[in-house]
């Protein structure tokens, strides 16, 4: 599709002019990593330095305030280009990835996180985007720009969970509670969508959004949409002296992928500690429960 081309085209440009996306894009064909079979699920970590200032954000709202919004066009580096989305979204490269392909789709205007008001622009986003799979983080589930609204897209082949959970016969118990929507329509795909958030809302019974992490992509006939409600933002081991770990869950980490800033995190990791670290910072079995009784009850 065009917009494929076309972000094969940035990528392209920004290799050949911008040094520092260039050399972290390199640095991944070049990086250690583990891969575990735990349980039956793939896990897959990676020592990625560059993602040190993403696993150490501060996002307290003195400290949001104290910085210049990365994710502003008046505050990013002159190499760094722009496709333009229906005047809305700019769609660019990732300059400290994750992956080969790792895009930030970030809304043109500075507002916060907010997954509920913005799903059909993520719907159709993901539309344009076949082979990808589009990645929300809550405000305090991973994003290190929670006042600057915004997706990230990946690779689908590229992301565990996302490959098994299209497979009938995957075992998809091994990982921690979260609710798989797959529809052939898209009106169908967001009414359940919508209905999930509500039941979260009813039990949660606070104000703001429920703390969750949202994926979404389509494929030739279906749309598939995993919701990830959280009950924590970061583990209780988490910490940036050694004798913790500076880990901080968000999406692409729930669903089987760890970059890890840090040798020593990286030299210490078990396959174990990170699946336990996923258990922590979801929901329990008895909530997803009480949030699915909702959905039966009012779907």
């Amino acid at each position: 599709m065009k917009l494929v081309k076309d972000i094969e085209n940035l990528y392209s440009r920004e290799f050949k002019q911008w040094e520092l996306a260039r050399e972290n894009y390199v640095a991944l064909s070049h990086m250690n990593v583990k891969k575990f079979n735990y349980n039956g699920r793939e896990i897959v970590a990676q020592f990625n330095p560059c993602r040190y200032n993403s696993a150490a954000a501060k996002i307290d709202s003195e400290s949001l305030s104290k910085r210049e919004c990365f994710l502003c066009s008046e505050h990013q580096p002159i190499e760094q280009e722009t496709i333009l989305w229906q005047d809305t979204y700019k769609i660019q490269i990732n300059p400290y990835p994750i992956f080969n392909r790792h895009l930030t789709l970030s809304h043109v205007e500075h507002q916060p996180q907010a997954i509920v008001p913005h799903i059909d622009q993520m719907m159709q986003l993901a539309a344009l985007l076949p082979g990808y799979v589009l990645f929300y983080n809550g405000p305090t589930c991973g994003a290190s720009a929670p006042d600057h609204l915004h997706f990230q897209a990946a690779p689908f082949s590229e992301l565990p969970l996302c490959r098994e959970a299209i497979h009938d016969d995957c075992d998809l118990s091994v990982y921690f509670p979260f609710f798989y929507i797959i529809r052939k329509k898209a009106s169908e795909a967001k009414h359940w969508f919508h209905v999930f958030e509500q039941g979260m809302q009813e039990i949660n019974q606070k104000e703001g959004e429920y703390p969750q992490n949202v994926l979404c992509w389509r494929t030739k006939n279906e749309w598939h949409i995993i919701i990830i409600p959280r009950s924590k933002h970061r583990p209780d081991c988490y910490g940036y002296d050694e004798e913790h770990f500076l880990l901080s869950p968000a999406s692409v980490e729930l669903t089987g992928v760890w970059p890890i800033a840090r040798e020593c995190d990286f030299n210490r990791i078990t396959p174990s500690l990170l699946q336990s670290i996923s258990e922590e910072v979801t929901i329990s079995e008895d909530e997803k429960e009480q949030i699915l009784e909702y959905f039966i009850n009012n779907a």
